[in-house]
């Protein structure tokens, strides 16, 4: 019965349209001695029954979707939740003091900020929890190289020259790549408040990586190749190095002989273009359009189950923010050709 009365207060407005409009019409038919005047009062008696079988319809309506508001709300009070697919239509719920509210609009409105600061507050919960899960494999991070640096140092120690430890000082050195590779990819979402863009000698950073890298060219055989590379280059040292080591990475991976051929040569508009060559297996055709995609490791991944598909992906994301761009040619079993296109000054013989 309440629902009902609310209904027929929201309406009030319309009856007493309705009823003036009959009064006026049935005053003015006596004023002027209409003939037939009965019939103008059927007419309106007609069209009140019309009326009111409408507005039957539309309150009963009107009261079971007040009580199904009602209820979610009850259930949103006490648990906090929508229930169940009412989470897809909140407009069906509403506050227990729903009573007080002028129309059933302002109900929904009313409902629809609760819902809207409770989601509010269940995505600052989320934030909060991520935010803390960052910080502790930030911390891990930061944590596990201290025992990686102890072991490389242990290593160098006993500098023993056979096969096995060559072998130890690769995995160790996998290891250590990973963590970098977790790192990276946490500072990835605050690399533009990061970088710090300086005017570097190619020549310096690409020997740098490389450096790093010798136990594995020593460990597979792989002849290394540098060509000309007597050009600088404005780029933030850090994340360029960073994406050089992983296209020297997969480079190494998927080359078993030959080699590695890496030179530089002067582009337009004062760029620079560094290419990475190796003799490794290649890309399959169908794959070499997707090999920047997150997560996306191709035929070459699947036969290397260790493949994460985000080396690369990282790489195209650090290169746009570094203005770099970058080309894949390859073809399979001949082997695969990076080229990046470096912003910066390309006078020779610049140190």
């Amino acid at each position: 019965m309440r629902l009902w009365v609310r209904y027929l207060r929201e309406k009030r407005n319309n009856v007493i349209v309705y009823l003036t409009t009959v009064f006026f019409f049935v005053t003015v038919g006596s004023l002027y001695h209409i003939e037939n005047l009965e019939k103008l009062l059927y007419a309106a008696l007609l069209t009140f029954v019309i009326w009111a079988a409408v507005s039957l319809r539309q309150g009963i309506r009107y009261v079971r979707r007040s009580a199904k508001l009602e209820e979610a709300f009850r259930y949103f009070e006490e648990t906090g939740e929508l229930p169940g697919k009412m989470q897809m239509r909140a407009f069906d719920s509403v506050s227990e003091g729903i009573e007080d509210a002028e129309s059933f609009q302002e109900a929904q409105e009313r409902f629809l900020s609760l819902v809207y600061e409770s989601k509010a507050a269940e995505r600052q919960r989320w934030e909060e929890s991520a935010s803390e899960s960052r910080d502790y494999y930030m911390m891990w991070t930061h944590q596990i190289k201290t025992p990686i640096a102890a072991m490389k140092l242990l290593f160098d120690r006993v500098n023993l020259q056979d096969r096995d430890t060559f072998l130890m000082k690769e995995e160790l050195f996998k290891i250590e790549q990973y963590v970098e590779m977790v790192l990276t990819f946490q500072r990835l979402g605050g690399i533009s408040s990061d970088l710090v863009l300086t005017e570097y000698a190619l020549a310096a950073l690409v020997r740098q990586s490389v450096k790093k890298y010798s136990v594995l060219f020593i460990n597979k055989g792989l002849a290394l190749e540098l060509g000309e590379m007597d050009f600088r280059v404005v780029t933030d040292e850090k994340w360029f190095i960073f994406c050089l080591e992983q296209l020297l990475s997969n480079s190494i991976k998927y080359t078993g002989a030959g080699g590695i051929s890496i030179r530089a040569e002067e582009a337009e508009a004062g760029c620079v273009r560094l290419f990475i060559k190796d003799t490794g297996i290649g890309i399959r055709a169908e794959d070499l359009p997707r090999i920047f995609e997150k997560g996306f490791t191709g035929y070459n991944g699947r036969l290397d189950k260790r493949s994460t598909g985000i080396g690369l992906y990282l790489c195209r994301r650090i290169f746009d923010h570094l203005g770099i761009g970058v080309w894949v040619e390859s073809r399979e079993g001949e082997g695969t050709e990076v080229a990046l296109r470096i912003p910066g000054p390309s006078k020779r013989n610049l140190r």
